[in-house]
């Protein structure tokens, strides 16, 4: 008795696969009934890669941003902290020496003209 099961799941199998491989199965009615629903499914899933692709190139492009700005920041700082030392008076000092100046030991004079009062 086993053998003549065996054989007869083996040409239910085979007359399967043959009506998979011809595509005969599509026009089965349950396979009809459900084909909205298997759409739909299909969109939500197609809809859920995007979001997750999406989701992940704009994670790589604010990391990218994040870097910049940390770059940003820190030329800032510099550019600062330079700005700050060449404000010094004593820097002044010695720029101004290098061109020839030298600094006045008087207070400056107030030039007052007529008609200012």
């Amino acid at each position: 008795m086993s053998v003549r099961v065996s054989k007869k799941r083996l040409q239910q199998s085979g007359r399967a696969a043959r009506e998979i491989l011809r595509g005969s199965f599509i026009g089965h009615p349950v396979i009809i009934r459900n084909l909205p629903f298997a759409l739909y499914v299909t969109g939500l899933s197609l809809l859920a890669i995007w979001g997750a692709h999406r989701a992940e190139s704009r994670v790589k492009e604010i990391s990218k941003k994040v870097v910049h700005l940390n770059e940003l920041e820190s030329e800032y700082l510099e550019a600062k902290s330079n700005l700050m030392k060449m404000g010094t008076e004593s820097s002044v000092r010695q720029r101004s020496q290098a061109l020839g100046l030298v600094p006045s030991h008087r207070a400056p004079e107030r030039i007052e003209l007529p008609g200012d009062e």
